[in-house]
């Protein structure tokens, strides 16, 4: 990652950051052609139908993931960049993904993400999400009935999308020189621009 010296930028961190953001630009591309390029279902044989809803559901799934991947990864590597990795592994890193933007954003910062923002309640929201999938738990079968009730605790790639957007615009309200947040919406901003969803 990016940080800002007084001879300009220099790169003084690397992760899979930006691996974590391209699988979630990808899933979204795909979502966006399921979306906008449906085939006829009568021109397809039903090997292709299985496979077209894989394409459907898959981005879900990965979108929501890796949003929740990207974001933990961003803020451990904000705080990395504005102290120290060994101070963030030594106070920080155990708390809970949501409350590591609280306190990492506060801590360098004049003021930082507020608990009761929009922002933070969508962080609390996609991590409750990824923990659901990340530690799911099967259930009481009750006869197709319960198939019904069952709706995946997941995200359309198109609401990851602006909800990284809104997360790093508000980190840019309270640190504006934060270059990769602007990076960052400006590559997700051209996404929604070319494949709309």
């Amino acid at each position: 990652m990016l940080k800002k010296t007084e001879s300009g930028h220099e790169l003084t961190r690397f992760g899979d950051l930006a691996i974590f953001l391209d699988i979630l630009c990808e899933q979204y591309k795909v979502y966006s052609d399921f979306v906008n390029k449906r085939p006829s279902l009568d021109e397809l044989n039903p090997e292709d139908i299985i496979r077209l809803n894989r394409h459907q559901i898959d981005p879900l799934y990965i979108a929501t993931i890796f949003s929740a991947m990207f974001l933990e990864a961003y803020i451990y590597d904000y705080g990395a960049r504005k102290s120290s990795a060994s101070y963030i592994d030594k106070y920080i890193d155990k708390l809970d993904p949501p409350a590591k933007w609280i306190i990492v954003t506060k801590l360098f910062n004049n003021s930082g993400m507020e608990s009761s923002s929009l922002a933070f309640e969508e962080i609390k929201q996609l991590f409750r999400y990824r923990n659901s999938l990340a530690h799911s738990k099967s259930k009481e079968f009750n006869g197709l009935e319960s198939l019904k009730d069952r709706v995946p605790n997941i995200f359309k790639p198109s609401k990851c999308v602006d909800l990284i957007i809104n997360i790093m615009n508000e980190l840019l309200r309270f640190d504006p020189e934060e270059l990769y947040a602007k990076m960052v919406v400006n590559r997700l901003e051209t996404l929604k621009k070319e494949y709309p969803a």
